[in-house]
């Protein structure tokens, strides 16, 4: 008797354990079509195609249509397993391509034998990979499809975990109203005292500083700040402490916000990646710069140098180019200050659309201060139209007010450039 699919997985195993192709057992009266189509699933074989394909194999008929054993089920989980492992390990190793491409056949493999479990960590993995590789489209992809997984619908956990990695993927590429909405989702029906509960509030914080929703989020900060005190020290707690500083700082408190920084950045160990250190400290120095700190700017503009100058990418390059633009401007250096500004411009194309605004505008302000009139507006007419294509409509109001200003000073409001978020 012929059960599918399991008839077509035993086909696909011995063929492949013979290094036989489906044109190898296809033959007269079968095509290789037809023998994909069966070792699919989607078309079972008469009695009489069988016994051909067997002979073609070289086994018996009892040999592809007997049930597979309980062991060789184990073992092949096992297998499957110890290849999902192997691809962990090529991501500590930094070797992501590899990984990438192992996480895909491991997600194959692992749905074609049913072992959803593992499908689904292996496609939660390859999102990840696929993230760090900026592979937007098919990161985007994989996020989704995981989104839509039953499996993520059947636990809040994995749904919080997916959501916010989702709503981060949209914030990231410009997409903030996408954004907070899957964020807000993502804190239905998870546990207060849950890791993903507070990753979801950093996501969701994260959304509203960006879009300009400062009053709105002053609640959510709130709590926050009462749960990150709950968390062992560590890169969340860093990061929860990092996003209620900036949001205490759009809000006009800039002590407090020096505070929270300065408490994110020590906290902030090796369990960080390279980017998460170079993105908090420069949000640290661009916090300390607004608020008149030049010295512990420059100290933390330092460190941000030494940290890309080691391990960093040309999107860090580009940040840290800008950062010094803006050091150079502050104690009137125009002349380095252009140079550091031609530098980002350089590389900004691989920052996303938000961070692209902000070497706009850091680059306008030094234009400014050089006399260059016409290349600081158009500077400023590109951050404005990038804060306003994401959604950051009052950043994109703090950029025309600033241009429309004799003087180009900040008019007052929370500078643009100091709110950024993880």
């Amino acid at each position: 008797m012929v059960e599918q699919p399991e008839f077509g997985r035993r086909l696909r195993e011995i063929r492949s354990a013979r290094g036989l192709s489906q044109s190898d057992v296809a033959g007269k009266g079968l095509s290789p079509s037809y023998i994909s189509l069966v070792e699919s699933g989607n078309r079972t074989p008469s009695p009489k195609a069988v016994r051909a394909i067997a002979e073609r194999l070289g086994v018996t008929v009892d040999d592809l249509t007997a049930p597979a054993p309980q062991e060789r089920q184990r073992v092949h989980r096992v297998e499957v397993v110890g290849r999902l492992i192997a691809a962990r390990s090529l991501q500590a190793a930094g070797d992501l391509a590899r990984a990438r491409e192992e996480l895909l056949d491991v997600v194959r493999q692992a749905g074609d034998s049913g072992l959803d479990e593992i499908r689904w960590e292996a496609g939660w993995e390859l999102a990840l990979v696929l993230g760090r590789l900026g592979r937007d489209e098919e990161h985007e992809e994989a996020l989704r499809s995981l989104l839509a997984d039953p499996l993520t619908g059947s636990s809040p956990l994995l749904r919080a975990r997916v959501a916010v990695e989702t709503a981060d993927m949209l914030r990231r590429t410009g997409r903030l109203s996408e954004s907070v909405r899957l964020a807000e989702e993502a804190l239905e029906g998870v546990p207060a005292d849950a890791a993903e509960r507070v990753q979801a509030q950093i996501s969701l914080l994260s959304g509203r500083l960006e879009s300009g929703e400062w009053e709105r989020a002053a609640g959510l900060c709130e709590e926050l700040l009462a749960s990150a005190e709950t968390l062992p020290p560590g890169q969340l707690r860093a990061t929860a402490l990092w996003v209620a500083a900036e949001h205490r700082f759009a809000m006009g408190d800039t002590e407090q916000a020096l505070t929270l920084v300065d408490r994110a950045v020590s906290l902030t160990g090796p369990d960080a990646g390279t980017g998460t250190r170079v993105r908090m400290l420069w949000a640290a120095a661009l916090l300390h710069l607004a608020a008149g700190r030049d010295d512990t700017a420059d100290a933390l503009t330092e460190r941000t140098g030494q940290t890309v100058t080691v391990l960093g990418t040309p999107a860090d390059a580009a940040r840290l180019a800008m950062l010094r633009t803006l050091t150079a401007y502050r104690r009137g250096d125009v002349e380095d200050a252009l140079e550091q500004a031609r530098t980002a411009a350089a590389t900004d194309a691989e920052l996303p659309p938000l961070d692209r605004a902000r070497c706009a505008l850091a680059g306008a302000r030094a234009q400014r201060a050089a006399g260059h009139r016409s290349a600081a507006e158009a500077g400023y007419r590109t951050a404005a139209a990038l804060y306003e294509t994401a959604g950051a409509f009052r950043s994109a109001a703090a950029v025309w007010r600033e241009l429309s200003v004799p003087d180009g000073a900040p008019s007052g409001a929370a500078d643009p450039l100091a709110v950024v978020t993880p």
